[in-house]
C-alpha cells in the first residue's frame, strides 16, 4: 500500500503518540513479505502515530530477523518460521523493509528491546519452547533460577558480566546493521534483573550498562550525522523503580536517556513525580496506555479516552501505547479475532490531543492489582507494580458489634466537567458477591449516594457532577454488616 501524503498530519517531535508494535504473531499470521509489511505499517497511513517502537516478536534472546548474535526464534527446537527464512533469503530482512516503509510515511522507528523477557520461563520453559534460547540451557549460572519469591527461572541475572556483554552485543548489532532512529530498553520485560532482594544494591550495574549503551549510540549517531535517541521503560512509581534496581535519578542526572516511559498495565502512574525529576532537562516522560489495563478485561474506548485525558492532565509529554492491535487489524480487518480491534484506529486519531477528547464519553477507573499474587505476595512478572492499589478490597464488618467498616478508593478524573457539562455521571462498583441494599453505603468526596441500582454483582449510583473534583476523588464503600469484596470501580461520564 502506498502512503498518501494527505492521509495523516505532519509527524511531530516530541512525539505525541508512540505506538509499541508487538509483532509476536506477525510472522505466523503473514502469507509473504508484502503481507508482513502490511501488518507492520499500513495502520500508520490513517492514524496520528508519530513514532513506531518495533519489537521483533521474540523475547530478546533469539531473533525474528537476520542476526549473527542471536539464534533465530525456534532454532533450538528446529521450528524456525519458514517465512522468516524465506524473507531473509530473498533480501527482505524484516527490520530493513519495515524501516524503509515506515520512514516513507514520515514515522520514526525505534528498536524496542525486551532486555530480560520472562515468557520463556512459563511452565519452566515448556509453555513457549520456541523462545527458550540454547545459551540459557548451556549457561544455567547466568540465570535467576529457582527458589526465589519472584521472577522467572529462565530470566537472566545482570550481575553476571557475560549477560551484559551478550545484551550489549545485540544492541551494537542492531545499531550497526539497521538505520533505527533510536532504541528502547524495555526494563518492564521484565524484573528481576538480579537475585530478588539484591536489586537496590546492584543498581549501579544497570546504570553503568546504560552509560555504555548511551556512549555507543552517541558514537554511532556521530558517524551517521544524526543523534540516536535512547528510551527506557520502567515501572509506574519511583519506589518500584528503586526496588527493581533502576536508579532513574542517576540516569537523569547523567543525561543517559531521552525518554522515560512509565508503567505496564497500571492505571495510576506517577507522571508528576517523574516530570519533577526531569524538570530543567530535555528528557520527556510518556505514560504507558496499556491494551487491557490492571486486569479490567475488555478495554473500552471510553476507558482509553479517560486514561489519556488523565495522563495529559498530569503533564505527560505524549502517550505510549502497549499491547494494542491496530497493526493486526490492518492486516486482517475482516476476521473475527482481528476485526474487534478496529476501534483502536479511531482512538489513535484522538488520544494525541486533549481537546479532541473533551466532551466524549469516558470511564474513569480505579486502579487495581492486575495479576494474581503468589504465596509470597508478589506478581512474578511485575514484582513491584501496583504498590499503591486499594482494589481488590475486602470490607469486613462481621463480628464488630454493628460497627461499620469502610474502604476509600481514589479515582483520578483529569477533566473539568463544567465545560462541557456531562448529561449523566454515575459510579459503578463491581463486587465478588452481591450485598443487600441495607448493608452497603457509597459516597464520593464525603457526599452520600443513596440511590442505587443493582444488577447481579454490579451497583450503579447517579452522581452529581458538582461533587466531583478535577483531580483525585475519594470513593468510600461502607459495609454495615457482613463481608463485601470490591473488585472494580468506575466513574462513568456521558455527554
Amino acid at each position: 500500500m502506498s502512503p498518501n501524503a494527505n492521509s495523516h498530519p505532519p509527524r511531530r517531535k516530541p512525539y505525541r503518540i508512540i505506538y509499541q508494535a508487538d509483532t509476536s504473531w506477525g510472522m505466523q499470521n503473514s502469507r509473504d513479505a508484502a503481507d508482513y509489511l502490511s501488518g507492520m505499517v499500513d495502520f500508520l497511513d490513517t492514524t496520528h502515530v508519530d513514532a513506531l517502537f518495533w519489537h521483533d516478536g521474540s523475547g530478546g534472546n533469539n531473533a525474528y530477523y537476520d542476526s549473527e548474535v542471536m539464534e533465530l526464534n525456534g532454532a533450538r527446537i528446529g521450528k524456525v518460521e519458514p517465512l522468516l527464512l524465506q524473507m531473509i533469503e530473498e533480501g527482505n530482512d524484516p527490520p530493513a523493509i519495515m524501516l524503509k516503509a515506515a520512514r516513507e510515511r514520515g514515522v520514526d522507528v525505534f528498536y524496542s528491546f525486551r532486555i530480560n523477557d520472562c515468557h520463556d520461563s512459563l511452565d519452566d520453559g515448556k509453555a513457549m519452547p520456541q523462545l527458550l534460547a540454547t545459551f540459557k540451557l548451556e549457561h544455567p549460572e547466568w540465570l535467576i533460577g529457582k527458589g526465589h519469591p519472584y521472577g522467572g527461572i529462565m530470566q537472566l541475572n545482570f550481575a553476571v558480566p557475560e549477560v551484559r556483554e551478550f545484551k550489549f552485543a545485540i544492541i551494537e548489532e542492531a545499531a550497526r546493521k539497521y538505520d533505527f532512529d533510536g532504541f528502547e530498553i524495555d526494563f518492564q520485560r521484565s524484573a528481576p534483573y538480579f537475585i530478588p532482594g539484591t536489586e537496590p544494591e546492584n543498581a549501579p550495574i544497570l546504570t553503568d550498562f546504560l552509560r555504555r549503551v548511551r556512549d555507543h549510540l552517541k558514537q554511532r549517531g556521530s558517524e551517521r550525522g544524526r543523534s540516536l535517541a535512547l528510551a527506557v521503560r520502567v515501572p509506574e512509581s519511583m519506589e518500584a523503580c528503586r526496588l527493581n534496581g533502576f536508579d532513574v535519578a542517576a540516569w537523569v542526572q547523567e543525561d543517559l536517556v531521552d525518554m522515560i516511559i512509565l508503567g505496564s498495565s497500571a492505571i495510576d502512574i506517577e507522571v508528576e513525580a517523574f516530570k519533577a525529576l526531569t524538570q530543567g532537562t530535555d528528557i520527556l516522560v510518556y505514560p504507558c496506555l496499556y491494551g487491557w489495563p490492571s486486569g479490567y478485561g475488555k478495554f473500552t474506548p471510553e476507558m482509553c479516552r479517560a486514561l489519556a485525558t488523565n495522563y495529559w492532565f498530569q503533564g505527560a509529554d505524549g502517550i505510549y501505547t502497549f499491547n494494542w492491535n491496530a497493526h493486526t487489524y490492518t492486516q486482517r480487518p475482516d476476521e473475527e479475532h482481528h476485526g474487534q480491534f478496529g476501534y483502536q484506529m479511531e482512538l489513535l486519531r484522538e488520544i494525541d490531543e486533549p481537546e479532541q477528547l473533551r466532551g466524549k464519553d469516558k470511564e474513569f477507573a480505579a486502579d487495581r492489582v492486575g495479576g494474581r499474587r503468589n504465596s509470597f505476595g508478589y506478581i512474578w512478572s511485575y514484582p513491584h507494580n501496583w504498590m499503591h492499589c486499594v482494589l481488590p478490597a475486602v470490607v469486613d464488618s462481621s463480628g464488630t458489634s454493628g460497627e461499620p467498616k469502610s474502604v476509600v478508593v481514589p479515582i483520578l478524573v483529569g477533566e473539568d466537567l463544567e465545560s462541557p457539562r456531562p448529561s449523566h455521571v454515575q459510579l459503578r462498583v463491581e463486587m465478588v458477591e452481591q450485598a443487600h441494599d441495607e448493608l452497603l453505603g457509597l459516597a464520593i468526596n464525603g457526599q452520600g449516594l443513596t440511590k442505587q441500582d443493582r444488577e447481579g454483582v454490579t451497583i450503579t449510583a447517579p452522581v452529581d457532577p458538582d461533587c466531583l473534583t478535577t483531580g483525585r476523588n475519594q470513593v468510600e464503600v461502607t459495609a454495615v454488616a457482613g463481608i463485601v469484596e470490591v473488585t472494580k470501580m468506575w466513574i462513568d461520564v456521558s455527554y
